[in-house]
């Protein structure tokens, strides 16, 4: 049986720790997910990026020893950026009924990728060891971190608590549902229905009863 090739490092040299230093790292990743954006993966390459971004090639080399690892920081920092803008909306939670309260949050997940979508469908599509980068996995733990205090916030008003199993697969499905509505949205369903009727499913599973809607 043939050995798994194994991929080269993902991780960058260094970080950096003087303003002008953190500059040129930015300014490398921006070109770098400019050209994941307008061109995708097999596009990008470490002179392309250094031209765009206005630094050297080895400047970028300083940083990053590979094409997969200037990949990998894109994704940490798209999702970092993404779950930032997740974790101000649970607070939602605490302030509106709650079957508002699960719409804003589905609402508010929907935004977050709608914002992102170019590069999250590069990412997504396009990057062949996207779930060998480290980033990958800590954002699905801190999705499901998120998704449990949306549950204990949601017990502070009334709501039945949900099991830690069951919360790992309604974020896991959830995320998966609004993933796929933003990259290939189906012409016959606007996103507000998509997102009243990802509501009333998991109302429907977790036990809560939703208002009924005239559909749109």
């Amino acid at each position: 049986m043939p050995k798994k090739r194994a991929l080269p490092t993902l991780a960058p040299r260094k970080l950096p720790t003087q303003d002008r230093a953190r500059r040129t790292y930015h300014a490398i990743l921006e070109a770098g997910a400019r050209i994941l954006e307008r061109q995708g993966y097999e596009a990008l390459t470490t002179n392309h990026v250094a031209d765009l971004a206005g630094v050297g090639i080895a400047s970028l080399y300083e940083y990053f020893p590979n094409k997969h690892a200037l990949v990998a920081e894109i994704v940490r920092h798209v999702l970092e950026d993404l779950l930032a803008d997740l974790a101000r909306s649970t607070q939602l939670i605490t302030t509106s009924p709650p079957q508002e309260a699960l719409e804003a949050w589905l609402g508010s997940m929907y935004a977050a990728v709608v914002k992102r979508r170019a590069v999250v469908t590069v990412i997504v599509q396009e990057v062949p060891f996207l779930w060998d980068i480290p980033a990958v996995e800590n954002a699905r733990t801190m999705l499901f971190a998120l998704a449990r205090s949306t549950r204990e916030l949601g017990a502070s008003v009334g709501t039945p608590p949900l099991s830690d199993a069951m919360v790992y697969l309604l974020a896991t499905m959830t995320g998966a549902a609004v993933l796929e509505a933003v990259l290939r949205p189906p012409a016959e369903h606007t996103p507000e229905e998509l997102i009243e009727t990802l509501a009333e499913i998991i109302n429907r599973v977790t036990g809560e009863r939703a208002p009924t809607r005239r559909r749109r």
